[in-house]
Parts: structure tokens; C-alpha cells; sequence
């Protein structure tokens, strides 16, 4: 049971930081295809960060988010 509980949060975490990029871009007013151009990277990773078909790597997610003055940082998790 407890397992379930740990699978359902580091799924909710990461939802929650998928949700953040999506803010960014459209904050910055980019495309799906802006934001991989000037990250020199395809549109579709994008789509699939965005659309969660797969786990983000790290790498990835810095390279996307550094031409825009961002990178990933460790926060602490706020208690609800």
C-alpha cells in the first residue's frame, strides 16, 4: 500500500513540474516548435514533456530551459 502512495506522489511532482514548464512557455509567448528552436531541439520533445508520454530527463529539461535564462533547481516540497 504504501508503495501506491509513493508512486501517486512522485507522479503528482512531476505533474506539478510539467504544469511549470508549460506556464514558462506560454509565459514567454513561444510555440511548442519556438521553444525547440531556439533550444535546438525537436518540437515533438516538447510535446511529449508536455503531454507526459514519457519521464523528462535532466538533461533534456536544461537544455530546453537554458537559452531562456532557466535551469532546474532542488526546492523544498511544500507540506499540504
Amino acid at each position: 500500500m504504501n508503495y501506491m502512495k509513493d508512486e501517486k506522489r512522485m507522479m503528482e511532482l512531476e505533474y506539478n513540474l510539467i504544469c511549470e514548464f508549460i506556464k514558462l512557455r506560454n509565459e514567454l509567448g513561444l510555440t511548442q516548435k519556438e521553444m525547440g528552436e531556439a533550444s535546438n531541439t525537436v518540437r515533438e520533445i516538447i510535446a511529449v514533456i508536455e503531454t507526459r508520454k514519457k519521464h523528462p530527463q535532466i538533461n533534456t529539461l536544461i537544455k530546453i530551459l537554458e537559452p531562456f535564462g532557466y535551469t532546474l533547481s532542488i526546492t523544498k516540497i511544500k507540506e499540504d
